[in-house]
């Protein structure tokens, strides 16, 4: 990801007209850091901030170059990163570059390591378990909403699990759930007039799960579907025979050419898939469902 293409956010005013630039760097979607960036700064007069976020600064020549910038800006960083590693990173660059810098979850752990007397798990030798579980479902569900049927599919290569399927197999729900587990899933939809992805057919083995369904089953799903909308389901074909199984059919082809372990949906409720999609993927030994039990 490219950390120049900042976006401001919201209708607060550009860099031209704000008394104050606060550039929100993540090192993935800064929706976590966006949300606390903006409930801050309701306590000011509008029109007086500008907010710039910088997504996916993940190493430390993305943090230098986003430095560069926010001196030229005299701008604040308001950071949230999930790796020690990378917030010592970023304080050092901020430092070298002369800019000021809000960690915004450092300070709050101090506090309360101060009152109780105790430290954060942060200790050489301690696990911080609690703090990457909380952080890696927070994460898990931005990527499933930014990567919700079909959409960027250049992030693909970056999921724990693609799930693809015809349309009402569940895919949405089913990847929400596993992200609410820690487990980052993209989902696909696979329709005969639309080329899927091509990140999908180079993804590792083991990665994509193909989600089928009994005809009869999703046609009936789809007919309520139809009467939901206020549609006259005999006059669409999105129920008829003829076009789910021609949609099942192609759907199995692509299972096929990348060797999708294929999941029957059927009559299953959402947790029963969600179990043995997680089965599948500790036989894989996907590091993602290590810690779900």
């Amino acid at each position: 990801m490219e950390q120049e293409k900042a976006e401001y956010l919201g209708s607060r005013p550009t860099a031209e007209k704000a008394e104050l630039q606060i550039f929100i760097v993540s090192d993935f979607t800064a929706e976590t850091a966006s949300s606390l960036v903006r409930a801050a700064i309701r306590q000011y007069e509008d029109g007086k901030i500008a907010l710039r976020r910088f997504r996916y600064i993940d190493n430390v020549d993305k943090m230098r170059n986003v430095c560069i910038q926010a001196k030229e800006a005299n701008a604040v960083i308001a950071c949230t990163l999930v790796s020690g590693t990378m917030r010592g990173d970023l304080q050092r660059v901020a430092a070298e570059s002369g800019v000021k810098i809000v960690e915004l979850f450092g300070p709050l752990l101090e506090v309360i390591s101060d009152r109780l007397g105790v430290p954060a798990a942060g200790l050489p030798g301690a696990s911080h378990k609690m703090d990457a579980e909380y952080f890696r479902r927070v994460k898990a569900i931005e990527y499933a909403s930014t990567c919700d049927d079909g959409a960027n599919p250049k992030l693909l290569p970056d999921a724990d699990l693609v799930i693809m399927g015809v349309s009402r197999t569940c895919k949405t729900p089913l990847s929400m759930y596993l992200a609410n587990k820690g487990i980052r899933t993209a989902n696909v939809p696979l329709v005969p007039e639309l080329v899927p992805p091509e990140e999908l057919f180079s993804l590792p083995y083991g990665r994509v799960v193909a989600l089928t369904i009994n005809p009869d089953t999703l046609r009936s799903i789809r007919r309520d579907r139809l009467k939901l909308l206020g549609l006259d389901p005999e006059d669409a074909s999105y129920a008829k025979e003829d076009r789910v199984q021609a949609e099942l059919s192609y759907a199995n082809k692509i299972a096929e050419r990348v060797h999708a372990k294929v999941v029957n949906v059927t009559g299953r409720a959402i947790e029963e898939t969600a179990g043995e999609i997680m089965d599948y993927l500790r036989e894989r030994g996907c590091p993602a469902v290590a810690d779900i039990h």
